[in-house]
């Protein structure tokens, strides 16, 4: 869950919010959005409306699927936009597909 909080944070801060303009958005007091932060416990509704307010989709990943998915984000941000991955990425799930042309 911690992981979870700090994205909310790391979003509100790169959004440029304050927890009290973020509040005010959410319509709950600064205090609340400390608390959450701070890994207090967190509603279903109240996560769903943090990341409408914050463009982010929240997602169920099945484990086995995260390495690549988390490749895949980090590809994404990285700052080659060469759109080919990255020499030292990890693999993505299934690595290259027999077929690829070299």
């Amino acid at each position: 869950m911690r992981y979870i909080q700090d994205q909310i944070r790391q979003a509100r801060e790169a959004k440029g919010f304050t927890q009290s303009d973020f509040g005010r958005r959410l319509g709950q007091p600064q205090s609340s959005v400390s608390r959450i932060e701070r890994g207090g416990d967190l509603r279903l509704s109240t996560l769903l409306e943090m990341a409408r307010i914050l463009d982010l989709e929240p997602m169920l990943i099945p484990k086995r699927l995260v390495p690549a998915i988390q490749a895949l984000i980090e590809h994404a941000a990285s700052p080659d936009q060469s759109g080919l991955p990255a020499k030292s990425s990890p693999p993505l799930a299934g690595g290259e597909p027999e077929d690829a042309e070299d």
